[in-house]
């Protein structure tokens, strides 16, 4: 049996019983019978805890907010009432060592249940409870089941939204709370809490936490959760005022207002400090005097070590060896001397210093100081790792080869790679790795056996943990994760010794520039030189005959040069501070080459005749939004847009290698990788098993959503199978040029795009074998084809005639059916990686 079907055979079953259990088909609603598939381990001749149903009476509620509510509410079940159900094959429950059934519990759960409610803002909500007593097997002594279904109806009534809000106020008149009045004032903007929100503890327990992280940066070391308060009030006030008997006008109108907050009530909201705190609570605290120990061993007493100080501006850097020079320590300090304590420059501090990949412990010690008590101290303990590294593996492979493509018989390869890591160039934390790679391929006996292929390849990428704060901006300083780069790498491919091969290969690339990270999380990488350059030559004539005939060979053998000035990326995630279950992602990526070395082409002869001039831009959105109390229960949303266009060359498209592609586990799941497009051009026939496909484009749109599920622990928190259902839309396209002018299939026209779309819908499985990796399987079905022949009828719209025969059979037509219409594609980790 063929990949394709044996493949075909298990994820056909596979997706039946997802979508029976996803859509709910499976779920049984008689409150006793069949709930499960076995029971296992229950209580004899006792009534015990079979089913829990929970019941939310309130229609205003939306299905996400009531879905948050109900998995809320089942938390709160005494442990009494919980039900342990292991499942297998998707749909097969099986209820194990159920407890016996007692009202007690049932009543305290309820219970558990109205205080949940008064936390979530609903404090007038009532929970009651029900039970139904059903026997199984009465003829059966041995097997007799009494089952309790229990239904618990909870009556939330209205919510209460947030009247009024008070942050921190003075209503004790104590001078110490101004300063941190304040402080929260300046910075209300940023706060969780806004009138008219309904309420919850979750909110005001984010609003508590966001005010001390607040205090705690701007100097209040002693500044504590224990040391402010939540304090809520439902009471209308104007019921209260002793005049309002004297003015039956005044009267009518609060009397009014407050049978208004019956059925819509309110209440306010203040955050207080508690009474009686110390004055060092409310103290701001400046630092002062920062010691670093670079060369840390662990273990050692400082005061019997003997040292020799480095001192500037209260940082002191303490050496034994001198492996660091204090500049470059004191440079990636996010910490001052003289400026307030903050909690937040201590821990950039320490994810700087990690990130630099020069210490493998960094441990950071604040204190008060002895002799000033309003100033705090640091002790900076770094162990360092090894300097250089070393490394080396030996690989070989046999290689039984069987293509039409190959020259060679049988072939055994030989490989060796040698790694250098020096960690500590010039003791400032500048890192160079070098690998080098030699191979040698062997024919054996009967065809073409001795030498048949030699390759040599060096890499090199020197990075520098600073960037020139003279090119960008002072405030650069203040910038995180900081890296000047140099990468280049060059390879020899030698596959035609003695003339009886296919082909020699060289292939050069050079990368410049640096990396950074802004304040508000935004991720730039800058390269002002690019430099890609591959050489085919000396080609046997075997191999020109296979290029001229396989476009997918010549495709993947593009010659050419890219020399770029500008090639830019920028990358940034947002969290939704209103939904904090929503976030997305933003990156976009811009890309050039010969604005600048192309003017040199009547100078330089390479130029002239191998120098690429494009421009590329590409730019990519994600959005996400997850359940709730799940870990994978989310939906997937995510467009991309990109384009290039060579404009020193109006007889063709972009170069291959640049060119954007369609298709594969990573983008339209439905079409192989490479297969889709451009535009509405003629589909590929079916040629074998093996087939290659060469499809790409000046440009790309793509839209996609995927809905992730998870499906069976099969190893609690280390084997679990995922589910996922999604649709991708999209194709590529050409632009205008010489080569395709009279063919208005390929060339992006915005009045073709609904013709030119492609839609698939599709499901996936993912064995995520947890903290480790992923293995992902999708299955994708084409329901829009914009490839003609297809694309003539109802703009490429068609239903898959889904038939046992069609998905499983063996016959030509069996084949051109699977491959027409089904794609199954295999990845490692998830698609559109957050």
């Amino acid at each position: 049996m063929s990949f394709t079907r044996a493949a075909t055979t298990i994820l056909t079953g596979f997706l039946v019983l997802q979508l029976l259990s996803s859509c709910g088909i499976l779920k049984l609603t008689t409150p006793t019978r069949r709930q499960y598939t076995k029971v296992k381990k229950y209580p004899k001749d006792k009534p015990f805890v079979y089913t829990n149903e929970i019941k939310v009476v309130n229609n205003k509620l939306s299905k996400d907010s009531l879905t948050l509510l109900e998995d809320g509410l089942e938390t709160q079940l005494d442990d009494s009432m919980r039900l342990t159900v292991k499942q297998s094959w998707i749909v097969l429950k099986r209820l194990e060592q159920p407890a016996a059934f007692d009202t007690t519990y049932a009543n305290q759960s309820a219970r558990n249940m109205e205080i949940y409610l008064q936390t979530m803002g609903y404090f007038n909500g009532k929970v009651s409870v029900d039970t139904v007593l059903d026997s199984i097997f009465r003829n059966n002594p041995d097997r007799l089941q009494k089952r309790v279904a229990t239904k618990f109806t909870v009556n939330t009534g209205p919510v209460f939204r947030i009247d009024s809000i008070a942050l921190i106020p003075n209503d004790s008149n104590r001078f110490q709370i101004n300063p941190i009045r304040e402080l929260t004032i300046q910075h209300n903007s940023q706060s969780y809490l806004r009138k008219g929100m309904p309420f919850s503890e979750e909110l005001i327990s984010l609003e508590m936490n966001r005010l001390i992280e607040l205090y705690r940066n701007n100097g209040y070391y002693n500044m504590t959760r224990d040391a402010i308060y939540a304090d809520v009030d439902t009471v209308f006030l104007a019921l209260l005022d002793p005049t309002l008997g004297f003015d039956p006008i005044r009267q009518f109108e609060v009397f009014q207002e407050a049978q208004e907050r019956r059925k819509n009530p309110l209440i306010n909201v203040y955050i207080r400090t508690k009474p009686n705190l110390k004055d060092s609570i409310f103290r701001q605290y400046y630092n002062r005097n920062i010691v670093v120990y670079p060369e840390f061993k662990g273990g050692e007493i400082v005061d019997s070590v003997r040292y020799i100080d480095s001192a500037r501006n209260n940082i002191t850097v303490r050496f034994q060896e001198g492996k660091f020079k204090p500049a470059f320590i004191r440079r990636n300090l996010r910490l001052r001397t003289d400026s307030l304590f903050s909690s937040l420059k201590v821990n950039q501090t320490a994810d700087e210093l990690n990130k630099l990949n020069v210490w493998q412990v960094i441990r950071i010690q604040p204190k008060i100081a002895v002799d000033d008590s309003s100033s705090i101290d640091y002790d900076l303990f770094l162990i360092p790792y090894k300097r250089f590294t070393f490394s080396t593996n030996v690989e070989s492979v046999f290689n039984q080869v069987q293509s039409a493509l190959a020259t060679a018989g049988n072939l055994v390869g030989f490989g060796v790679n040698f790694g250098l890591q020096d960690r500590n160039i010039a003791k400032q934390g500048i890192q160079m790795n070098n690998s080098v790679r030699a191979g040698i391929e062997l024919g054996l006996p009967p065809i073409n056996s001795g030498l048949q292929a030699t390759e040599l390849t060096f890499s090199n990428s020197l990075t520098s943990p600073r960037i020139p704060s003279w090119l960008f901006t002072r405030k650069s300083r203040r910038w995180l994760n900081r890296k000047t780069f140099l990468t280049s790498s060059v390879s020899f491919i030698d596959r035609n010794i003695n003339q009886n091969g296919l082909f020699a290969l060289t292939t050069v690339s050079s990368t410049f520039g640096w990396q950074f990270q802004t304040p508000r999380n935004a991720i730039w990488r800058l390269s002002p030189v690019n430099i890609e350059y591959v050489k085919l030559y000396d080609i046997s004539q075997s191999f020109q005959e296979q290029l001229n005939s396989n476009v997918f060979l010549r495709n993947s053998f593009n010659q050419g040069f890219v020399l770029g000035n500008i090639n830019a990326n920028f990358t940034k995630r947002f969290q939704n501070k209103k939904k904090l279950n929503h976030a997305s992602a933003f990156r976009i990526n811009f890309e050039e080459s010969g604005a600048l070395f192309g003017r040199l082409k009547k100078v330089i002869p390479l130029f002239d005749k191998e120098l690429f001039e494009y421009v590329k831009t590409d730019a990519e959105y994600k959005y996400q939004i997850y359940r709730p109390g799940t870990a994978q229960e989310r939906w997937i949303f995510r467009g991309a847009i990109g384009a290039g266009y060579l404009y020193d060359n109006d007889t063709s498209s972009m170069p291959f290698f640049k060119q954007f592609a369609g298709g594969g586990p990573n983008s339209m799941r439905a079409w192989p990788l490479r297969s889709i497009g451009p535009g509405a051009s003629v589909a590929d026939i079916r040629t074998g098993r093996n087939q290659f496909f060469s499809r790409s484009g000046d440009m790309m749109l793509e839209a996609n959503v995927e809905y992730r599920y998870d499906i069976l622990s099969i190893w609690p928190n280390t084997l679990i199978l995922r589910g996922a259902l999604f649709t991708d839309i999209g194709n590529v396209w050409n632009f205008r040029n010489k080569s395709n002018i009279g063919n208005d299939t390929v060339v992006f026209k915005l009045k073709n795009l609904y013709r030119d779309m492609s839609v698939s819908v599709g499901t996936g499985f993912r064995l995520d074998f947890v903290g480790l990796f992923l293995i992902r399987v999708d299955i994708g079905y084409r329901l829009k084809n914009p490839a003609y022949p297809y694309v003539d009828v109802n703009d490429g719209w068609r239903v898959p005639k889904v038939s046992m025969s069609n998905l499983f059979g063996r016959s030509d037509a069996n084949r051109n059916w699977r491959y027409e219409n089904i794609n199954i594609s295999l990845g490692i980790g998830y698609p559109f990686q957050w």
